[in-house]
């Protein structure tokens, strides 16, 4: 793990890019690294699909009003989102929750809220601290004025493995690679086709491939790269 660092402001870091590139984990090691915070920004989209599924509701209407109900809060005790009061964990990893999250994300209504909570909550946390954003659109459209961005990427075939390592881990059982390689190419499809926010690059991003890389390597790399543009401003 990497030394954690401390900056003498505040900004923030978007990370992008497909399901099983290792964000989520990478994003979680590096807001430690840079003495930060992470906004898991996808298990907002998870939470919106945890409870259309609870409710059985399958119309757009119903999952903009629940994006709408959904009370999001940083707790700084446990680095991690408060969901109407809840910490959900789990729940809303699972291989459903997952294909419907992508299904949820393409409503405008969804998106919408979901967008302006993690604006409010980014700026907020961004004043005093370094916070890094994880999620599919947060440096084309959630912050495309983030001072750092980076797409993290692998192979498909590497990050089905990882996903079906995952997913064994939390003791899911009846999933083989075939079955999450094809479940990811279709949310990739969907995430990357989406006529809202699609799944791309951001401009000026840093593309980081981990298909050869492990997490340890790439925080590495990324807190090297803030910290040495933080230095040279610091010295202007």
């Amino acid at each position: 793990m990497e030394k954690k660092l401390t900056f003498k402001r505040g900004f923030i870091v978007s990370i992008d890019g497909p399901a099983g590139a290792g964000k989520s984990t990478v994003s979680r090691q590096l807001a430690e690294s840079l003495g930060g915070v992470l906004l898991d920004t996808g298990a907002m989209y998870r939470a919106v699909a945890y409870f259309a599924i609870q409710d059985g509701v399958k119309l757009a209407k119903d999952f903009g009003r629940i994006a709408n109900g959904l009370d999001f809060e940083y707790k700084k005790e446990t680095g991690t989102l408060s969901i109407n009061g809840q910490d959900l964990g789990g729940k809303i990893r699972s291989e459903q929750v997952s294909s419907m999250a992508s299904s949820v994300s393409r409503f405008k209504s969804v998106r919408t809220a979901l967008t302006r909570r993690q604006r409010v909550l980014g700026k907020k946390l961004s004043k005093k601290l370094p916070v890094v954003m994880e999620g599919r659109d947060i440096g084309t459209v959630v912050f495309p004025e983030a001072n750092y961005k980076f797409f993290v990427t692998a192979s498909p075939e590497v990050r089905a493995e990882r996903r079906l390592a995952q997913l064994k881990k939390m003791g899911m059982k009846g999933e083989s690679l075939k079955s999450v390689l094809k479940q990811q190419t279709e949310r990739d499809h969907q995430d990357s086709h989406r006529k809202l926010a699609p799944l791309r690059c951001p401009e000026g991003a840093v593309v980081v491939d981990t298909s050869s890389m492990g997490i340890s390597q790439v925080v590495h790399f990324l807190t090297d790269h803030i910290r040495n543009v933080e230095e040279m401003k610091n010295r202007d």
